[in-house]
Formats: C-alpha cells, structure tokens, sequence
C-alpha cells in the first residue's frame, strides 16, 4: 500500500517477497524497504492512517523489541462490507405483482428519472410497496453497493428514502413543510434521496406547500406521490408529475401470490375471493383459521336487528369483536417485522426506519380493522341482494338498506368513528327491516 508521501509500495519493492505471496489482510503491510541515505524517515505504524488488525500480525522473535503500546485498531463499520451469505434480491420491480404496464414504465424511468411520480391505484394494490421498490432501484443504480441499498429501501430502512404518511384524516401542514425541509437536504449515504409521500389525495390543505417543491426538487432528490384518486384539490400537484396508474388485483393474481408464498390452493382462494383486490388483506385471510367464521358472523347480524338502540348495540359490539380477531394475524406479523429491523439495524448500522415503521403499524391496524368493517358491510350487502333476487326482500327496503351500508362505508373511508357509524348503520337497517 502506498503511503500519502508518495513511497512506493513495499510489497512490490521488497526483495524477500516469496513467488506467491499469500493474501494479506487489509492492514497488513508486509516488511518494510531497505533505508536510503536520501530518503526521508519510515512512517511509524502508529502514524499510518489505517491501522493493522491485531489478528493479522506476526508473533515478535524473542529477541526483537516489542513496541510499548500496540495501535487500537478502529471498529469495522458493518456498511463497508457487503453480506456475503444472501441470495442477491434483484431487481426489485420484478416483485411488483399484477402491474405489468406500472412495472415497464418504472423500469423505463430508471434510465432517466424525472423529478416527480404520482402513483394512482386502489388501496391493497401494493402502491406503497412499489413505491419503495421503485425508490430502491433508484437508490442502487448510482450506488457502488447496490445490494446494500435494495435490501435497506425494501425494508423501509435506508437513509436517503423517507416515507411521509398521514396522521389522522389527512396530511398535515406540518408534515407538508416537514417533506419540503427533508427534500432541501443533502443526502446522508450517497448522491440520491427519494421521498415517498402517503395519500396526497387527502393534502388538501397541505397540497400547495408541496407544490413548489414537487415542481422544482433538487437534482439530488425524486418525489414519489401515492393517491388512490387524483381529486380537484391536487390537479396541480399531479400535473407537475409522471403518473404512473396501478389496477386493482384480481383474485387470479391474488391467489397466484398466495401459493407461491406456500399458501394451500383452497384456502388460496378463498382468501383471495374474500380480500377485495388487497395484498395485504389476502395473506392476512390466508393466515387466519377464523375468517369464515366471522363472515358467518356477519352474515347473522341483520336477523338479530329489530330497530331498538339495545339490538344495535349488540351487533356493533359483535362487529367490532370480528374486527378484533381479525387484527390478530397482523399483529403478530408486527412482531416479526420489528424483530427484522432490528436485525437490519445491527447489520447494517442504521435505524432511521423504526419510528415510521412503529407509526406505520398503527395505521395498519386500524386500516385492518377497517378492512374488516368493509368486508362485513360487503358481506351485508351481497346477502340483501341474494334477498332482494329471490323476492324474500322487498325491493324498496332492499335499495334503503344498501344506502345505508353506502354511508357508512363512505364515513369509514374518511376515518369516522367506527362504533358510530355503525350504531347509525344498524338502526337505520333495523328500522328498514333488518
């Protein structure tokens, strides 16, 4: 290795050096040059800027001198190296599942990425996690450890992707000027950053802070933009960006991932048949032994309604127990998914993520929840239409009813109070014939 005066190096210099020497360490020297009268003293190896590896030296003679004090040799930093016992993850847009037009078009944009993506799809597409795809592609393809940085944005952990989600019904402008400080900012490992930013269709008070940022980032920085719909309070700020559109899956897609991920073809497709276009709603059915049961359940609850305030009680307690039950298999997956940051911390020598990733558990339990609201209504709903097809329901109480299901979907979407709408929900329903 050459020192910073210019020395030559002594591997290639030293007239001892065997044929074929073996490999040697990153700290080992090997023996210094002979000393000339015109060169300058030998650095010392206290003075050299790497220091050697205690492992890696030779045992002194007996007779030779053993230095008073040995250099304490810096930790090694976990994101110098590479892992070495990992499957490669590869492209990581191969893993986006049922969007082959959404798929070639990022993979197009990774030649030439444009300041800013808008993606549009239903909720369960898997538009975040294709976000995150997306950005780690992005993320690698200028990085010299390009592993290193698909395996840290697919676990939501790297240092240069951060994730804006909403809190509550909408975003903040706090958040807002939040995303615009975070993307005026260097990046932190490398010459890239990508900012994710969750249901901008619900920004709008928030929509023309992002603007000006969105329209003219750094080169440093891509925003990527996730909505399920582009409404008249954001058409600026969707203008300014790419879009890229997401279809809802079909049950065919849904049932296919669900058996390559080791799930058995029957419950397979249950589950996808029952998941409504959802990802992450079909592997959670597939993984609960008691969804049938509570759509049983549901199925029960208009027999029971007879439109008193005490029968609807009844039955919005019975719905949220379901909804309950339902956010068991998710939480167990949380304890998983923290169990692997943490791991991916110690390994890599980063948590940036854990705050979001804490914050994101939260949201996905109450959209579980109200994922299971959402199906039991669509459970209601096909049974008063089944009703209404074989005339054992009158067709004006059948079309009341399923305006009232309708509200209480749409005040679901909008994060209302779950115990409410439903207590408005069945007493409506009650007093229609339950």
């Amino acid at each position: 290795m050459a020192s910073e005066d210019g020395a030559d190096d002594p591997e290639a210099t030293s007239e001892h050096a065997p044929a074929e020497p073996a490999p040697l360490s990153l700290f080992d020297f090997g023996d210094p040059p002979p000393a000339s009268p015109d060169s300058p003293p030998s650095q010392s190896s206290s003075q050299v800027d790497e220091a050697p590896v205690l492992s890696d030296l030779s045992v002194p003679a007996a007779d030779e001198p053993v230095a008073d004090e040995l250099p304490v040799p810096p930790a090694p930093s976990p994101l110098d190296e590479p892992i070495v016992d990992e499957a490669p993850v590869g492209n990581l847009l191969d893993g986006i599942v049922g969007q082959p037009a959404a798929v070639d078009r990022l993979q197009a944009a990774l030649v030439s990425p444009l300041p800013a993506y808008l993606f549009v799809g239903p909720a369960g597409a898997g538009l975040r996690g294709a976000a995150c795809r997306f950005a780690g592609e992005l993320l690698a393809a200028r990085s010299a450890t390009p592993e290193r940085e698909r395996r840290l944005a697919l676990a939501e952990q790297h240092p240069d992707l951060l994730v804006f989600d909403r809190v509550g019904a909408a975003m903040t402008a706090e958040q807002a000027r939040e995303a615009v400080r975070a993307a005026a900012a260097a990046p932190v490992a490398g010459d890239q950053k990508v900012i994710v930013l969750c249901d901008v269709d619900r920004a709008a008070l928030s929509a023309p802070i992002l603007l000006k940022s969105v329209e003219e980032p750094p080169p440093s920085c891509v925003f990527v933009l996730i909505a399920e719909e582009v409404n008249r309070s954001m058409e600026t700020l969707a203008s300014r960006c790419a879009r890229v559109d997401f279809e809802s899956l079909g049950d065919t897609d849904l049932q296919a991932l669900l058996v390559a991920e080791g799930i058995e073809p029957g419950r397979a497709s249950f589950a996808a048949a029952a998941a409504g276009g959802s990802i992450d709603r079909a592997r959670l059915l597939a993984s609960d032994d008691d969804a049938a049961v509570r759509i049983e359940t549901w199925r029960g609850l208009r027999g029971t309604l007879n439109g008193t305030a005490s029968a609807a009680m009844a039955a919005v307690d019975a719905a949220l127990e379901a909804a309950e039950q339902a956010a068991a298999p998710l939480e167990a997956r949380h304890e998983a998914e923290r169990a692997a940051a943490d791991e991916q911390a110690e390994l890599y020598g980063t948590n940036v993520g854990r705050s979001s990733l804490d914050e994101r558990h939260r949201r996905e339990l109450r959209r579980v929840r109200t994922d299971e609201i959402t199906m039991g209504l669509a459970v209601l709903a096909s049974q008063i239409r089944d009703e209404s097809g074989n005339g054992s329901l009158r067709a004006e109480s059948a079309a009341g009813q399923l305006d009232a299901i309708g509200d209480a979907a749409e005040a679901l979407r909008f994060n209302a109070n779950q115990r409410l709408a439903l207590s408005c929900l069945f007493i409506r329903l009650g007093h229609l014939g339950g």
